[in-house]
């Protein structure tokens, strides 16, 4: 299983300290809110850029951006509307070699967002080349509905296409062959023939590769896909802990074997100072295309693992 762990510490807050404190803050995190008096129309605004680089013993560098903006209320003649746009980035490297290379954005236009109904329209373009996934469109139309306080439930049917890395290798059915056998060179005719390590006795074992097939895997596809989100978020003690989770279910609309599975969860906690925040975030991700299967990742040579997870911890200030 593979887990990634980021720690993200937003200093942007504690610049006036760095003069006296001779330290360098290396993130940086803007939120701001905008309300439109008069217009019941709010807006959220958050920018975080995050840089870092080791050199010597340890060749790391690693950059993070992203870009958060939500309109809540009326709109013309919608009312109480949420638009969302996020966007962000991720490039890390390791001893020159990519270590995570993955990107999305995200539009959703959500009608009716704080009512017991609610459809909404979703577009989505990501991708993430640590599992080969060159890009991934996705896009449809779906709807929400309220159940009871803090749960609710949403379905979306979009339509998607999908690009994985692509590339061709060969699968052999080996075996051993007797030098000393009547067909030896009959079969040095027909057949490929390795010398391996000599056997204790010091003949040489040669291996007859048969059977030999190209397979082709990766490429794009088109195809539809069932989104089904449970998610359960609640405010307590007012509003001073958001508690944020989020499961999806996402299989092909013809090849239900064919699925991914997405955890969320997000816990946000106000401290004695109003302006700081504290985060935490998880993410656990299942691909059903790399279980029990050798599809192998060209960049290190083994296959890929159907899990990822993220855990991530930052503090936020507020200005």
């Amino acid at each position: 299983m593979y887990i990634y762990n980021n720690i993200k510490v937003f200093l942007f807050g504690l610049i006036f300290l760095s003069f006296s404190l001779a330290q360098d803050a290396d993130t940086t995190s803007v939120a701001q809110e905008v309300e439109e008096e008069g217009s019941g129309r709010e807006m959220y605004t958050s920018v975080d850029v995050s840089y870092s680089e080791d050199k010597g013993n340890t060749d790391f560098l690693s950059l993070y951006y992203g870009f958060n903006f939500v309109l809540l209320g009326d709109l013309g003649p919608l009312n109480d509307t949420e638009f969302l746009f996020d966007f962000n980035r991720s490039d890390d490297q390791l001893d020159g070699e990519p270590f995570t290379d993955d990107q999305a954005l995200t539009l959703k236009f959500d009608l009716w967002a704080n009512q017991r109904f609610s459809p909404f329209l979703f577009y989505q373009n990501s991708f993430d080349k640590t599992i080969g996934l060159e890009n991934r469109i996705n896009y449809g139309v779906g709807g929400k509905i309220g159940l009871i306080k803090g749960f609710s439930i949403s379905y979306a049917f979009l339509s998607e296409s999908e690009s994985y890395e692509e590339y061709d290798y060969w699968l052999y059915d080996s075996s051993a062959t007797d030098t000393n056998s009547a067909d030896w060179d009959g079969w040095w005719d027909a057949n490929y023939y390795e010398p391996d390590n000599p056997d204790a006795l010091g003949d040489t074992v040669f291996y007859s590769y048969r059977d030999s097939v190209m397979l082709i895997q990766g490429g794009t596809t088109d195809f539809y896909r069932h989104s089904i989100r449970p998610k359960f978020k609640i405010k307590l003690f007012d509003e001073s802990l958001v508690f944020d989770y989020r499961f999806y279910y996402k299989p092909k609309v013809n090849n239900f074997d064919d699925y991914l599975l997405e955890h969320e969860l997000t816990v946000s906690i106000a401290t004695f100072y109003e302006a700081l925040t504290i985060d935490l975030n998880y993410t656990n991700k299942y691909n059903s295309r790399y279980d029990g299967t050798n599809i192998i990742n060209p960049e290190v040579g083994s296959a890929y693992k159907p899990v990822d997870e993220n855990l991530t911890i930052g503090f936020s200030f507020m200005l």
